[in-house]
């Protein structure tokens, strides 16, 4: 595959920046400018491949549901997604995404699915253990390339690795609950690719209690019907476009659709949507970071009083 050929074959790079360094203390001057031009460029993509992608940032945000105001009740929440461990084996490490979340002391995590890139699933129990050293209640979805699309369907392994980390695996379900002594309904959609997502939970909800819905494609949004009406989606899937060379990056990978990264605020005909995306914590298609590193989103979200 070549995703696994830019993997592996990028390693020719370290001879190939020894010998450009070769050139310019030993070369003659026009070599020696050839040499360092080369060097420079090829330090771009070396930087996206070996370095961004072991770059675990945190990123703080404020965001009011409706009817809130900075003075109303809040909670912080971590949310993570799309870590995608498998095959690229210098994807972030779940352990030290768990390790950073714990330094942050929040109240509950989410996690936007896409676990898994093509792993080994007999890999998936270690994989995912170190989510059960979580210091917080975990809330999780599957993602489309955990159920399938593409690649194998993963649902059962996954389930039980979420099971044993004592997660709340939020598809197609919601329930009410207490999160940083605050109550609210936590709900969840099952992937949008999969065309298994039903919302029909939602005609049972109580009306006056915050509504938070994970998913994974924030695509989801522009199908939830008008009648459930949620305070804000939680999402991943975009990452943020990956590579994120400026102007070209939507065309790269892989965000297609409306939303790109953090807050949007979208005109339904139910009113005003809020949706957060994640930039993810790995990576598909080329084993590459750029201008977008890892990211673990942590969100002090003020409810309505």
């Amino acid at each position: 595959m070549l995703k696994l050929l830019i993997y592996w074959g990028s390693w020719a790079w370290f001879p190939f920046a020894a010998g450009c360094v070769w050139v310019i203390l030993r070369g003659r001057t026009v070599h020696k400018a050839m040499a360092a031009a080369a060097l420079i460029v090829s330090a771009i993509p070396a930087y996206a491949r070996f370095v961004e992608p072991r770059l675990l940032v945190t990123h703080h945000e404020t965001i009011l549901l409706p009817g809130a105001s900075e003075s109303s009740p809040s909670i912080r929440i971590a949310l993570f997604g799309d870590p995608h461990i498998g095959i690229f084996g210098h994807a972030m490490p779940i352990r030290r995404i768990v390790s950073r979340i714990n330094a942050e002391g929040v109240d509950a995590v989410f996690l936007a699915g896409d676990l898994t890139y093509h792993p080994d699933p007999d890999e998936i129990p270690d994989d995912f253990d170190a989510l059960g050293d979580l210091e917080a209640p975990l809330f999780a979805v599957l993602g489309n390339h955990d159920v399938g699309f593409p690649g194998n369907d993963l649902t059962d392994p996954l389930f039980a690795a979420l099971g044993e980390a004592g997660a709340e695996i939020m598809h197609n379900r919601a329930f009410e609950t207490e999160i940083g002594g605050n109550a609210l309904i936590v709900s969840g959609a099952s992937d949008l690719w999969q065309r298994k997502q039903d919302f029909g939970f939602s005609a049972a909800l109580p009306k006056s209690k915050p509504v938070l819905l994970l998913t994974h494609n924030p695509d989801t949004a522009l199908v939830v019907p008008d009648d459930f009406k949620y305070d804000l989606m939680l999402a991943g899937h975009t990452h943020g476009g990956q590579v994120r060379i400026p102007v070209i990056y939507r065309s790269v990978l892989p965000v297609s659709g409306p939303f790109d990264k953090e807050l949007h605020r979208f005109a339904s005909p139910a009113g005003e949507r809020l949706v957060y995306v994640t930039t993810g914590t790995g990576m598909v298609g080329v084993p590459m970071r750029f201008l977008m590193p890892p990211r673990v989103d942590i969100l002090t979200i003020h409810l309505p009083e």
